[in-house]
C-alpha cells in the first residue's frame, strides 16, 4: 500500500520459528499450525503427519516452519518447558529473527490471530418517523404507496438491519450517519454504496440489507407494505469495560460515555479512525486512541496492532514516508504502551524497527538537525485544524519538536535494554536539536513557537496551538510562561475555537500537564457538549461549531463527507477525567508508582476506578475528602498538583480516608 499513508508490508504466508532447549529427561511435545507446520530437531525434518514427538535429554533446537494459503502464520506448542513465549524466536527469512508475538486468547487451534472477532449485537429502533403517507399501527410501521419513514436506532455502528415486512411492490432504501444525510437523494452526495431495491413478494418476508455503517435508515414503498419488526444487527468490537467513571453533573457523565462509544464503535481489530470514513488504521489515530483505549478496555494486542502500523516498515527508505510526521507517533505509543503494562517485551518486539525508523529520520536532518516535507509524499499533518497553519509544506515547527521527544523516548527505551551507547547517541541527537529548535522557533516576544518555515524558506511568524501543546508534552515550553500561553496566546488564536480536530486529545494532556485542568471543561462543554445537544451520539471527526448544521457536515469539500464518529474525538472526554479531574500521571522511572491530584471544580462528587498494571485504584471523593482503595505492588501519591510534595503516600495495599 502507498501514497498518502507511506508504505506497507505486503501479508507473509511464510515463518519460521526456533527455541533452544535444554532438558534433563525425556519430554513430549505437541505442536498445532494453521495449515502447514514442519518440525525440525537439530536440523532433522520429522517425517510423517505426527504433531507429537518425544525430545531426549541434552540440548536441542526446535525449528517450526508454518506455511499458509492466506492467513497469519502462527504456532502452538503443548510441552513442559516450551509453552511459554520465552525463548521463542520467530522469522520470514531465516537470517533476521526476532521475539514472537503472543496472546492468551489464541491459546487454542481453533483461533487463528486473523480470525474475525467481532460480535453481533441487536440494536431495536429508537424511534420512527413516518414521514410521507405513513404511520404506527399496533407496533408495526405502516408504509403506504409512495410513502417512506425513517427508523433511528440512536446508536451510529457496522451493520446489517434485518425488517420482516409484508407487502407488494418495490422498497428501497438509503442509510445515513445523520437525519439530514439519509434524506438525501442525490446519489453523487452518497458516501456509502447505494442498497438495492428489494422486490416484496405479497407473503412475510426477511431482509437483511449489506452491511453499512448507520444510525439512520429511510425505507420507501412503491405500492404499500407492513414492516412488524425491525432491528440493526450490529458489529461490535468484545471489550472489557475495566474503567469506571461517574460524577455529580449528568453532562460531564454523558460526555464521557460518549466518549467510550465514539472510541468502541471505531474499534475493530485496530482503533481505527472512522467507520463510515476511512475505516481505516492511521498513525496517529491508532496512538492517541490507545491513550484513552488502553485503560477503558485494557486490550493490549488491539494497541500492539496500532503500534505496528504506526512504525515504519523494516528497512525503511525515504520514499515510504507518507506523512512526514505520522510515524513519530510510534514511540509516544510505545512509552505509554510500557507505562501502561509494564512489559519491555512490547518494545523489543519491533526493536529493529524503532531504531531503523530513527536513523531514517537521522539520515534526513538538515544542518540544523529539521526535517522537512520534501522527502514525504503528503508532508505534514498535525490534524485538520489549520487555518492558522502550519503549511503542510516546508519545516513545521511541531515537527521538530516531535523528532525531538522521539530522541528522548528513544534514548530511554536505549537504556531499557541496556545499550548505553544507543542511549548517548539518541541524547546527543536530542540536545542539538533542542538547541536548535530554541533558536529557530521560539519567539521571545510572543512567549510561543512560530509555525515554523514554509515552502519557500520564509519564516511563518504565526502562532497555532499544535507546536504549543506538542512543546509541553515534550518538555520544551518553558514553564514560567505556562500562564501567558492559556491566558494570552492561545485564546487569541484565529480559529481556535472554531475549528476543532482530532488532535485535542493530545492537546488536552498538555492542559493537564500544565496544570490548567480547569481550562479543559469550558471548551469541552462547548464543542463536544454541543455536539451531543444537537442530538448526536458519537463524536465526529471534526468540529465547526459556529457553522450552520449543514456546514457541519461538509468535509473533503462534499455535503457528508464528515465522519460523524472518530475514535480519536472520543479521546477529548477521556483525558479531561482522567488526566483532568483525577489529575492520574505515572512515574516513568518507577513505573508502580502513580499520582492523583483531584480537581473537582464544580463537582460535588466523583467515583469509580482506574485500571493499572497491578490492578484497580477504586476511588470516591467528595470536597471534604473521601476514599480511595490502592492494590499491593502499588504506590499512590496523592495531593494538589502545585504542591511540591503530596499530601499523602501509599505504600501498602487497602482502603484509606482522606480528608
Amino acid at each position: 500500500m502507498s501514497g498518502i499513508r507511506g508504505e506497507f508490508n505486503k501479508p507473509a504466508y511464510h515463518s519460521l520459528f526456533r527455541k533452544k532447549v535444554k532438558i534433563n529427561h525425556p519430554t513430549v511435545f505437541q505442536w498445532e499450525g494453521p495449515d502447514r507446520a514442519n518440525c525440525f530437531i537439530n536440523g532433522e525434518k520429522i517425517s510423517g503427519e505426527t504433531k507429537e514427538y518425544m525430545l531426549q535429554p541434552g540440548s536441542t533446537t526446535l525449528l517450526f516452519e508454518v506455511n499458509t494459503a492466506d492467513r497469519l502464520p502462527a504456532l502452538i506448542v503443548k510441552g513442559e518447558g516450551l509453552s511459554g513465549p520465552e525463548g521463542w524466536e520467530v522469522s520470514l527469512d531465516g537470517i533476521s529473527w526476532n521475539l514472537v508475538e503472543t496472546d492468551p486468547m489464541f491459546n487454542k487451534p481453533s483461533c487463528f490471530p486473523d480470525d474475525k472477532q467481532e460480535l453481533t449485537v441487536e440494536i431495536t429502533p429508537r424511534e420512527y418517523f413516518p414521514l410521507r403517507n405513513a404511520s404506527m399501527e399496533d407496533g408495526k410501521l405502516v408504509i403506504g404507496k409512495k410513502g417512506y419513514a425513517v427508523i433511528d436506532f440512536w446508536h451510529l455502528e457496522v451493520g446489517t438491519v434485518k425488517l420482516n415486512v409484508l407487502g407488494t411492490g418495490r422498497l428501497s432504501f438509503r442509510v445515513g450517519e445523520s437525519m439530514d444525510e439519509v434524506l438525501n437523494e442525490n446519489e453523487k452526495f452518497f458516501e456509502q454504496f447505494p442498497l438495492p431495491d428489494i422486490r416484496l413478494t405479497g407473503s412475510i418476508q426477511e431482509i437483511v440489507l449489506p452491511e453499512r455503517a448507520l444510525r439512520y435508515v429511510l425505507i420507501a414503498s412503491e405500492e404499500s407494505c407492513e414492516i412488524s419488526s425491525a432491528s440493526f444487527e450490529a458489529i461490535l468490537w468484545p471489550v472489557n469495560f475495566l474503567m469506571e467513571f461517574e460524577s455529580s453533573d449528568p453532562v460531564l457523565n454523558n460526555l464521557w460515555q460518549a466518549g467510550i462509544a465514539t472510541l468502541h464503535t471505531s474499534t475493530h481489530a485496530f482503533y481505527l479512525d472512522g467507520i463510515k470514513r476511512d475505516y481505516l488504521p492511521w498513525s496517529m489515530d491508532a496512538i492517541e486512541s490507545a491513550f484513552a483505549g488502553d485503560y477503558l478496555f485494557g486490550d493490549e494486542q488491539l494497541s500492539r496492532n496500532g503500534l505496528s502500523i504506526a512504525l515504519m516498515p523494516p528497512n525503511p527508505k525515504t520514499t515510504d514516508l507518507g506523512i512526514v510526521d505520522y510515524p513519530l507517533h510510534a514511540l509516544v505509543g510505545f512509552k505509554h504502551n510500557y507505562l501502561r503494562y509494564g512489559d519491555i517485551r512490547t518494545s523489543l518486539l519491533y526493536k529493529d524497527r524503532i531504531v531503523q525508523m530513527l536513523e531514517l529520520y537521522a539520515s534526513i536532518q538538515d544542518e540544523h538537525g529539521f526535517i522537512s516535507s520534501e522527502p514525504s509524499t503528503t508532508g505534514f499533518i498535525p490534524g485538520w485544524a489549520t487555518k492558522q497553519g502550519p503549511s503542510g509544506k516546508g519545516i513545521a515547527s511541531y515537527g521538530q519538536i516531535m523528532l525531538y521527544y522521539n530522541y528522548e523516548i528513544g534514548a530511554y527505551f536505549a537504556r531499557l535494554w541496556k545499550e548505553p551507547s544507543l542511549a548517548r547517541r539518541y541524547e546527543q541527537k536530542a540536545t542539538a536539536l533542542k538547541k536548535s529548535i530554541m533558536a529557530h522557533f521560539w519567539d521571545e516576544n510572543q512567549k510561543a513557537f512560530i509555525n515554523g518555515y514554509d515552502q519557500k524558506g520564509q519564516k511563518d511568524m504565526r502562532i497555532s496551538h499544535h507546536a504549543q501543546y506538542w512543546a509541553i508534552l515534550a518538555d520544551l515550553f518553558p514553564e514560567k510562561y505556562y500562564d501567558h500561553l492559556f491566558e494570552e496566546v492561545l485564546p487569541h488564536i484565529p480559529f481556535y475555537k472554531e475549528d476543532i480536530s482530532y488532535e485535542k486529545g493530545y492537546e488536552f494532556m498538555a492542559y493537564a500537564k500544565a496544570g490548567r485542568a480547569k481550562d479543559i471543561f469550558p471548551f469541552l462543554d462547548a464543542v463536544w457538549g454541543d455536539w451531543l445537544e444537537q442530538g448526536y451520539t458519537r463524536f465526529p471527526e471534526n468540529f465547526s461549531p459556529q457553522a450552520t448544521r449543514q456546514e457541519q457536515l461538509v468535509f473533503y469539500w462534499r455535503p457528508f463527507g464528515l465522519s460523524l464518529c472518530h475514535g480519536g474525538n472520543g479521546v477529548a472526554p477521556f483525558v479531561a477525567v482522567m488526566h483532568g479531574i483525577l489529575g492520574f500521571d505515572q512515574s516513568d522511572k518507577k513505573i508502580n508508582e502513580y499520582y492523583l491530584h483531584p480537581e473537582l471544580m464544580h463537582l460535588d462528587w466523583v467515583k469509580g476506578r482506574i485500571p493499572v498494571k497491578e490492578g484497580f485504584i477504586t476511588y470516591d471523593l467528595t470536597r471534604e475528602g473521601g476514599t480511595i482503595r490502592i492494590p499491593e505492588g502499588c504506590v499512590v501519591h496523592i495531593g494538589r498538583k502545585q504542591d511540591k510534595k503530596p499530601a499523602r503516600t501509599f505504600r501498602k495495599e487497602g482502603t484509606y480516608l482522606l480528608n
